[in-house]
Order: C-alpha cells, then structure tokens, then sequence
C-alpha cells in the first residue's frame, strides 16, 4: 500500500509538472505572440475581443508603476513578449530604526531590505490572474543592533543569569544579514501593467516568495559579567569560557528562530501606466 500511495503521489506531481509546462509553452506560441493588424472599423466591431485591441509584439509597449509591499516601496518596468506573457523588472527598498529590549538587552537597532527582481509573468487564462516566474538579482536583509545590558541589570543566556558590571556593563553588537544575494522568486496575482484591452491603469496585486535561504546571525558581547550583585564575582565575558559557552547556545537558539525567513514572503500591491 505505500508504495502505492507512492506512486499515486508521484502520478499526481508529474501531472502538475506536465500542466505547468504546458502552460508555459502555450504561452509562447505563435497564435498568442503574433501582432494582429485591425483596421478602426474591425476593433470596434471586436470590442467585445478584449486582447486583441492592442499590439503584443515584444516591447512594444512599456509600462511604469509605483509598488508598495514587504520588501519597502518601489517602481517597476514591464513589457510584453507575447499575447499571454510579459517581462517585469522592479526594485524596492525599507529602512528603519528602532531602540527595543529583548531578555535584559537593550537594542538599538537599523533595518535594511533592499530587493532588485526580474520576472516573467504568464497570464494562463486571458483575464488579470497570472504566475510569475523571476529571480532577485540583488537580495538584501540586513540588520544591525548595538547591544547594551545597563550596570546591574540581569541577563540571560542558556538559562543562566548574569549581572552586568557596574564598572564595565555588558555591551556588543548583533547583526542578521541574508546569505543569498540571488534569489529564485515564485509568485501569482491579479491585474496587467499591458492591459490588452487597450487601458492605461492597472492596479497589480502579487503574492508570493522568495527562496532567499537562512539569513546568518551573530551577537558579540564585551564587558564584565558577575555571577551575583557582588562584584567581585565580576569577569571579563571575552575570556570567560563558561559565559562564551552560554553566549553561543543563545546564537544557535536564535539563528533556529530566524529559519522561517529562508522563505521571505513577498505581498505588493501598485498601480501602473501603460505608455
């Protein structure tokens, strides 16, 4: 029975593969690629025949458009290359600055996500949904953060708690930075920056990821660390072995958290003009 159910899981993907493929290549054919001349008079008898209203040769129109999403805001570029098909480029970018506290550490923190994405966009059914296909280019989430533990405060690390110096407080730096500069992407949406219907606007909605692997972490801590209120118990944390041991059980914890950004989510929303 389970090699059964294998095989019937296996069935079932190569069917999905197949359709995909045929969708793709339908997409490229000639009957939907081809420039169909149509005198005045023909397309507004045709009217009814949205698609065929305006030229679909390859960069034969361009269209521009402003965007809003996960990844900041930005522009955007598309082109059509077929009846059912177009060529997009658009780029994003998000800064922030924010001061936070996590487990007696005070943070002082800047985000960056920088995003430059080309994708080939296929509409399957002649109407706005579509599936895009792209890669990021340039794929960028970075943040940095100045770490400080006030005198006397307590922080933890692998369960154990340790009290910053009064003389020397704990301080340091944590940074998140993507591993991936390059980045497959797969997304679906509604709406045509080409409307082929022969409008301008366009009000594109995607949804989507981006396959940008785990980002790395890493926390560095300076200062002096006591095992009580009583200072003398003190210790430089950088040659402390137990403290480091500690230190480094926190990172792993952390960088196992930050797991679920390997699939960075991608939600936009834009509006476009066609020239």
């Amino acid at each position: 029975m389970d090699r059964n159910a294998s095989l019937l899981r296996n069935h079932h993907g190569s069917n999905i593969f197949v359709a995909a493929v045929f969708v793709f290549i339908l997409a490229l054919q000639p009957g939907y690629s081809e420039d169909r001349a149509i005198a005045p008079e023909l397309a507004r008898v045709t009217s009814g025949s949205a698609d065929a209203r305006i030229s679909a040769r390859p960069f034969s129109h361009l269209a521009f458009g402003l965007t809003a999403g996960t990844f900041g805001i930005g522009a955007e570029l598309a082109t059509p290359l077929s009846r059912r098909a177009n060529l997009r480029v658009d780029g994003q970018l998000f800064n922030y600055s924010q001061t936070f506290g996590q487990d007696g550490i005070h943070f002082n923190g800047n985000l960056h996500l920088r995003d430059a994405r080309v994708s080939y966009d296929v509409y399957p059914f002649r109407k706005s949904f579509r599936i895009s296909a792209g890669v990021a280019v340039y794929n960028q989430l970075s943040a940095k953060a100045a770490a400080l533990v006030p005198g006397g405060q307590t922080v933890t690390f692998n369960d154990v708690d340790y009290y910053s110096s009064q003389t020397v407080p704990l301080h340091g730096n944590a940074t998140i930075a993507d591993t991936r500069k390059v980045a497959p992407v797969l997304t679906f949406g509604w709406g045509n920056a080409i409307p082929r219907s022969g409008r301008h606007l366009a009000f594109p909605v995607e949804i989507g990821v981006a396959f940008a692997g785990t980002p790395d972490f890493n926390l560095v801590m300076t200062g002096s660390a006591c095992g009580s209120q009583d200072p003398t118990t003190c210790r430089t944390v950088t040659t402390d072995p137990d403290f480091q041991s500690n230190l480094n059980v926190e990172r792993k914890k952390i960088s196992r958290d930050l797991e679920v950004l390997r699939f960075y989510p991608i939600i936009n929303v834009g509006a476009t003009y066609r020239f």
